[in-house]
């Protein structure tokens, strides 16, 4: 397991990446449905690209939505890897926010309750809108762990900053500002 206090935390994903290509082939033939003429060394280089440079930048942003569509339309270990890669950024974020020192329990809450908002994308949500929708279902997620009064209390955490993210529902009011 790696650390998500850290920048570059995702890149011993690199192995298991590659290695689950292999298997998404043997299983599936439509990877090129999804990435049309992308390579998985490709995919990550775009994915850690120099955000200085806007055709990198727009580049990224459009692999995540196709990213996010692949996970919608036709879910894999392989979307998982790759946006867990995506959103390494939105990990670290999250888990300096909550606590800044190492914490095991907590790294493997926030990676699991995001893994857990990639589960499952409705398909009422149309691609411009799929990484605010994940953004939003994985802060509430997270909101309502911390908030589980059968997590220890040593290792709860009661109030983290309010996230950048618009996603107030009406029945999750109460958990749209609660996580970063």
């Amino acid at each position: 397991m790696f650390s998500l206090l850290h920048a570059g935390c995702t890149r011993p994903l690199d192995s298991a990446i590659l290695a689950e290509r292999v298997r998404y082939a043997a299983e599936r033939l439509d990877f090129e449905t999804f990435l049309p003429h992308r390579s998985i060394p490709e995919v990550l280089r775009i994915l850690r690209g120099e955000p200085g440079r806007d055709s990198l930048r727009s580049s990224r942003r459009d692999l995540v939505v196709d990213l996010l569509w692949a996970q919608q339309e036709s879910p894999h270990r392989l979307w998982t890897l790759l946006l867990t890669q995506a959103f390494e950024d939105d990990l670290v974020k999250r888990r300096r926010a909550l606590r800044g020192d190492e914490d095991p329990a907590l790294d493997d809450l926030v990676l699991g309750t995001f893994l857990g908002a990639l589960e499952e994308i409705p398909c009422w949500v149309v691609a411009e809108d799929l990484r605010k929708h994940v953004l939003c279902v994985w802060q509430r997620a997270l909101a309502r762990a911390l908030r589980d009064p059968r997590r220890p209390a040593a290792r709860r955490v009661t109030a983290p900053p309010a996230s950048g993210v618009d996603c107030v529902a009406q029945d999750d009011a109460a958990d749209s500002s609660e996580v970063a």
